[in-house]
């Protein structure tokens, strides 16, 4: 996906669970996500401490709605989770936009969404390089590129790559 690092971990849900306290989500925390996306995406939220905080969908897409997650920030905000839904992508220029005018993270759910492009406002680029601060995959048998299971969180930022294997090992180095 032209991403710097990819840190391959257990499942996509366990992904989205390390991208979370890698980003210092935790209890007290608020994260934006779709009202309508897989179960993992609101738990691993919830298994970081933090609350999930739903918002409305594109119905032409599926996908978050970039109005409607602007509308949901509040001042325990720490991260908005667009959801490629089905392969689709979200329209990441919007929520990057919105992510670096509010000081809020931006964690892509790509479970789905392996080898799709999105266009980020300069050109097409692969769902995942990443854009914003982490994209999550998942390698489940029912996707386009398996392991039999598995998951991989890219990343742009050495340390957050870093601090991504450690908790991958129970923080060890």
């Amino acid at each position: 996906v032209g991403s710097p690092h990819a840190v391959a971990v257990t499942s996509c849900t366990t992904a989205l669970h390390l991208a979370l306290l890698a980003l210092d989500v935790g209890p007290g925390s608020e994260v934006i996500v779709p009202s309508m996306t897989f179960i993992a995406t609101a738990n691993t939220i919830l298994h970081a401490g933090a609350i999930p905080v739903f918002a409305e969908v594109d119905p032409n897409t599926y996908n978050l709605d970039p109005a409607a997650a602007e509308a949901a920030i509040t001042q325990r905000t720490k991260a908005i989770m667009p959801v490629h839904q089905i392969g689709m992508p979200a329209d990441m220029a919007s929520f990057l936009d919105i992510g670096a005018r509010h000081d809020v993270r931006i964690l892509e759910d790509a479970a789905c969404a392996i080898g799709s492009e999105v266009d980020v406002g300069d050109g097409w680029e692969r769902v995942g390089r990443p854009r914003g601060d982490l994209a999550c995959f998942s390698l489940h048998p029912r996707k386009l590129i398996t392991t039999g299971e598995g998951g991989m969180v890219t990343c742009a930022d050495e340390e957050t790559a870093t601090r991504l294997r450690r908790l991958r090992h129970h923080g060890m180095s």
